[in-house]
């Protein structure tokens, strides 16, 4: 028979092993917080999803699974993993966030679903965004450049007109930050119109912005290319660029037979320059000569030698050109023509450059006076005459060059411009009739008996004086 007092023993042991068996601790609790993003974004473009976390009754040290859930059926792509991984350990709330990029165009509703678990067994109630998500098909930007000049002659101005649109339909992200800048060939310069123009914003479904230039052509080639450029935020990617051709002023060519008037494709010749790397200076005379011999370049000792970097000069090459610029107005070809480069070396003082010539191919006309070595302006498309020094013994013709470029002998009839004098108006100086001088009046003639009076009434007279005194 069980008594009460058996049955409160067995009550005590239960009690007691109760209270030596551990008591499992109860699970954390946690709650998502809003889901924000941007409610429109431009496709192809990224953004990001945020959210946080608050975790209560923590206990020791959780790690919280917290998980972003495409809804829009793959409209975008969740940029790295979907999952996040937060430590906890005490009550705290932590922000949590994710790189989307935006796929399909299109407004997808309830876009994103965020879960979150606990290591210790808690859980969050999953949380749907509700803001609905505007995918915007990119901005498309088309460009027009045109010019109101097909060609030019130097000093000429041409007008250069641009057109930016977005094309894109309407509901399209709009352009931003869209610049337009304006490149020119060597020979031109901007006279009106901004260096570049910026236009913040231009709308999709045909917006569009425009502007214009005005350029000068200084001294163009004779095919020039004007650049224009577009950069933008939106759409951004590979800049666009058009352009326009203008011809410029052309240059006829004259062909020499075998270049230079010597045997057709002779070999260019080049010469070693001795040059102190410091000072540029040449460290000894050199002497090049053309590969027909009809040119000879002296270069002394202690000539400042450049390329046209500004770097001492190491070589020179003469070649013989196969054609020439157009000959200048007035003046014939002897077929000596020599090409020397580097171009833009220079030569400090300028060195002597001299050409021997056939006195048999000077032109009817011309006289041995009449050489001219002539060289050619690029910038100018001009030939330009050097004073030249004629050797008509050795049969020679001698200048100073201080640059590189192509040189010819000419004989031509250097017509210079004379402002005539002015014709000065003789200056008629009147005839002075001379004052007559006033005359003296004549002094009569004293006769020498009339001098013998005079002196006897002087002793008279000092007789009586004397006499007078003495009483």
């Amino acid at each position: 028979m069980i008594t009460l007092k058996k049955l409160l023993t067995v009550f005590l042991v239960l009690a007691l092993i109760a209270g030596t068996m551990p008591i499992a601790s109860a699970a954390s609790s946690l709650s998502i917080g809003s889901i924000s993003y941007g409610s429109t974004v431009v496709k192809q473009e990224s953004f990001t999803v945020s959210s946080s976390i608050t975790a209560s009754n923590v206990a020791g040290t959780i790690t919280v699974t917290v998980t972003l859930i495409d809804n829009t059926g793959g409209a975008v792509t969740i940029t790295g993993d979907a999952e996040k991984t937060l430590t906890f350990n005490t009550n705290a709330t932590q922000n949590v966030q994710w790189t989307v990029t935006a796929g399909t165009a299109g407004t997808y509703s309830n876009p994103f679903k965020i879960t979150a678990t606990a290591s210790d067994g808690g859980s969050a109630t999953p949380k749907t965004s509700d803001t609905p998500l505007t995918i915007q098909e990119r901005p498309v930007l088309e460009v027009t450049f045109t010019s109101d000049k097909a060609s030019v002659s130097a000093g000429d101005t041409v007008r250069l007109d641009f057109t930016i649109m977005n094309s894109a339909a309407a509901g399209a992200a709009d352009a931003t930050n869209v610049i337009a800048t304006l490149t020119l060939p060597t020979g031109w310069t901007r006279v009106t119109g901004p260096s570049s123009y910026s236009f913040a914003t231009i709308a999709a479904g045909g917006g569009s912005e425009s502007g214009y230039w005005t350029v000068s052509a200084d001294s163009p080639g004779s095919s020039n290319t004007l650049t224009l450029t577009v950069q933008s935020t939106l759409p951004g990617g590979t800049p666009r660029t058009k352009t326009v051709a203008i011809t410029g002023p052309t240059t006829t060519t004259t062909r020499l037979p075998g270049g230079g008037g010597g045997p057709p494709a002779l070999p260019p010749t080049t010469y070693a320059i001795p040059t102190d790397p410091t000072t540029a200076k040449t460290t000894s005379t050199v002497t090049a000569t053309s590969p027909d011999g009809g040119l000879t370049l002296t270069i002394p000792e202690n000539t400042i030698a450049k390329d046209a970097t500004d770097a001492p000069l190491t070589s020179v090459t003469i070649s013989l050109p196969a054609s020439i610029p157009e000959i200048p107005e007035g003046f014939s070809l002897l077929g000596y023509a020599y090409d020397l480069e580097p171009k833009d070396a220079s030569f400090n003082p300028p060195i002597d450059l001299t050409v021997e010539y056939d006195p048999a191919k000077i032109p009817e006309g011309f006289t041995e006076a009449d050489l001219v070595i002539k060289w050619y302006d690029e910038a100018s498309q001009q030939w330009t005459s050097l004073p030249s020094t004629v050797d008509t013994v050795n049969h020679r013709v001698t200048a100073k060059v201080s640059h590189f470029t192509v040189f010819v002998l000419f004989a031509g009839k250097v017509v210079l411009t004379h402002t005539p004098a002015p014709t000065a108006t003789p200056v008629v100086t009147p005839t002075l009739t001379p004052s007559p001088s006033p005359t003296a009046a004549p002094i009569a003639a004293i006769p020498p008996w009339s001098w013998m009076l005079v002196i006897i009434a002087i002793v008279v007279v000092i007789v009586v004086v004397y006499l007078v005194r003495k009483r």
